[in-house]
């Protein structure tokens, strides 16, 4: 029999040893070493389906803007674009995709945009004619180089559609979607390659990039930016979100496709922080603008209807920073009648915006 003294001799080798074996597995689950490439060329990517939905709203966007120049628009046309039906588009790629933006839009808001179509292709009855407060049409800026067709509030709908759609389709599903545990979360399948595409986890990262509408050696490359990756680059001299959005990308691809779960997650936590900032700039940005053209209605009523569609654009995100009492008081003091919005309502607006995201040190310069 072992006596009492070299019974605990023993045990305390055994715990000794069991601490040695923990540290050794701590060492053997480090975080792998990989590089992380300059440019998104990765091996099997494709994000296809974003870039036909950006051409899509690209399209819409421009036959919304004929009535500008005194077109009417066609209202069955305007639902055809939007939910890709009877080969609306005059790239006929776009027609065959299989793809539409009605069905990625927030599923909450589809009947609101269905009904922002109707109303621009009503407003556009009205393309010839000078809008004024109560009345749909056509607003000239004072030096006569910009017409805008406004509805009867001075509302520029087809701003709010562009920006709206920028926010319920391509932001929602990049950062409430793809960038989220029910995409990229490690119960996905990241081990399962399909040619061209890559693994599950490594298809809904491209996607996400794919919404972002960048080339891929942005920012170093800034030809061709759509969307939001033209927006970063708009108030990127006050954020410098540029390189902080493709940073986040090239670092999450690159950590998914080396099973790094932990930088993924941190590489996704960046982009969604970031990408609200760049929504909530961009919103800004126009809110600048029209404080800047506040006794010219044309320029005021288009840069007020973008801002109020980027606005729009932050209940899109679940956990948004912004509260939804603070985000209804910004869209109150930009108004929906926008001849009626003064600047000290834009001053105000702004002021909200800026503290909710804590840009009061530049919100003068985005």
């Amino acid at each position: 029999m072992l006596s009492t003294a070299r019974l605990l001799t023993l045990a305390a080798l055994a715990l000794t040893s069991a601490t040695f074996t923990a540290c050794s597995d701590d060492k053997e689950v480090a975080a792998p070493k990989y590089d992380v490439p300059a440019t998104y060329t990765f091996a099997n990517v494709n994000y296809s389906g974003q870039q036909t939905r950006l051409a899509m709203l690209g399209e819409l966007d421009a036959y919304i803007k004929t009535a500008n120049t005194g077109a009417v628009l066609d209202a069955q046309k305007l639902q055809n674009m939007y939910a890709n039906t009877n080969n609306p588009f005059a790239a006929s790629a776009l027609n065959t995709a299989g793809k539409q933006l009605r069905d990625k839009t927030l599923s909450t808001v589809r009947a609101e945009y269905d009904g922002y179509l109707k109303d621009v292709a009503t407003a556009s009855l009205s393309a010839n004619l000078p809008a004024t407060n109560g009345t749909a049409g056509r607003l000239t800026s004072a030096d006569g180089t910009k017409k805008y067709l406004v509805n009867a509030k001075g509302v520029e709908l087809g701003q709010l559609i562009q920006k709206g759609l920028m926010g319920a389709v391509f932001y929602y599903q990049a950062v409430d979607s793809y960038l989220t545990d029910d995409q990229i979360g490690n119960a996905v399948d990241n081990k399962t390659v399909t040619p061209g595409e890559g693994t599950a986890m490594e298809h809904h990262w491209d996607e996400a990039f794919g919404y972002f509408g960048a080339p891929t050696d942005f920012p170093t490359n800034l030809t061709g930016l759509t969307y939001w990756a033209n927006y970063s680059n708009q108030v990127d001299p006050a954020l410098k979100s540029n390189k902080t959005m493709m940073d986040a990308f090239l670092k999450g691809r690159a950590a998914i496709s080396n099973n790094d779960m932990t930088g993924k997650t941190a590489a996704a936590a960046a982009l969604r922080t970031e990408w609200e900032r760049v929504v909530a700039a961009s919103a800004i940005h126009e809110l600048n603008a029209a404080k800047g053209a506040v006794a010219d209605q044309a320029l005021k009523s288009h840069y007020l209807s973008e801002a109020r569609g980027f606005v729009m654009g932050l209940r899109y995100k679940g956990d948004r920073k912004i509260s939804d009492a603070v985000q209804a008081q910004v869209l109150a003091k930009i108004g929906d009648n926008l001849y009626l919005t003064t600047g000290t309502d834009i001053s105000a607006a702004l002021d909200l915006l800026s503290t909710a995201y804590g840009f009061d040190a530049i919100k003068g310069t985005i």
